[in-house]
């Protein structure tokens, strides 16, 4: 329960420090992605990081923790901003309508806070924008899903491993490519089926000709299975090296176990007889 709690309070943190930082709309936008990234950039540093007891604004009568030195996490606060920026931009390319609208709505805001965002860490902009150019190019082209996933993965390791040298930054930046590649692999797994139907690209399309046919689920789900265990493995293999001066059973945890979770969610879609079954079993 005591690292459950540091990370709860990772977590409120970051999500203050975007509160601070922009506004209460960039709280909507905070991932588990990025609170991984600020655990690993408060597990690094040789100072010790305090921690003082604060209340949720959203819901005052819940207790949390929050990092003292919240500008330690500016950097991540403005890498969350830049990617939904950025990714906003490319929904707005999808096909499908509802993401269209949704972004259009959203987009002026977030375009508002970019600008503040892109002056304060260019190099993270820098970074992302170059993603997203590549990653336009690799959907043009219908890439396979190792071209597909190397660009968000490229950046996600440049992210996490900004400001770092020597050992760890080699170390920080395969962990964050692993992430990120097994993030990319994942979504696209969970969003097959959404993607053939709407006509968006997905580097699984053709894997499955009929999505009521079980064994085409079962033998894709099967496939995806192994790719997600070997990128979580070189993962797994990049954090051992890595030398956390705290935090390191959370981020243990979250890389050994989290992800593990998150695959099985959504793998059982594809191995689940049918929805009733589903339930009963869960019960």
């Amino acid at each position: 329960m005591s690292e459950y709690e540091m990370y709860r309070g990772v977590y409120c943190s970051l999500c203050k420090n975007l509160g601070r930082r922009y506004s209460p709309l960039a709280q909507l936008f905070l991932s588990f992605d990025f609170t991984l990234a600020a655990l690993i950039t408060l597990a690094l540093r040789d100072e010790k990081c305090r921690f003082l007891h604060s209340r949720c604004p959203y819901n005052p009568a819940k207790k949390c923790l929050k990092c003292a030195e919240s500008s330690l996490l500016d950097s991540c606060a403005d890498a969350v901003i830049i990617t939904v920026y950025y990714k906003l931009l490319d929904n707005l390319h999808d096909k499908g309508v509802k993401n269209k609208i949704l972004s259009a709505l959203v987009f002026p805001f977030v375009a508002l806070m970019h600008k503040k965002a892109k002056r304060l860490s260019p190099e993270t902009d820098a970074v992302t924008k170059a993603a997203i150019e590549k990653q336009s190019i690799a959907e043009k082209k219908n890439a396979g899903i190792d071209e597909a996933a190397e660009p968000s993965a490229r950046a996600l390791a440049d992210i996490f491993s900004f400001g770092l040298d020597g050992d760890d930054k080699l170390i920080v930046s395969t962990l964050g490519y692993m992430v990120g590649r097994f993030v990319y692999i994942l979504d696209a797994v969970d969003d097959l089926e959404k993607d053939v139907k709407s006509g968006d690209f997905n580097p699984f399309a053709g894997e499955i000709s009929n999505f009521d046919n079980k064994s085409e689920k079962q033998s894709f789900a099967e496939k995806a299975r192994q790719m997600l265990n070997l990128t979580q493995s070189e993962a797994v293999a990049a954090f051992d090296l890595l030398e956390a001066k705290r935090f390191g059973s959370i981020i243990s945890n979250i890389i050994y176990k989290g992800l593990e979770l998150s695959a099985n969610e959504v793998l059982s879609k594809y191995t689940a007889s049918d929805c009733k079954n589903k339930k009963e079993i869960s019960v």
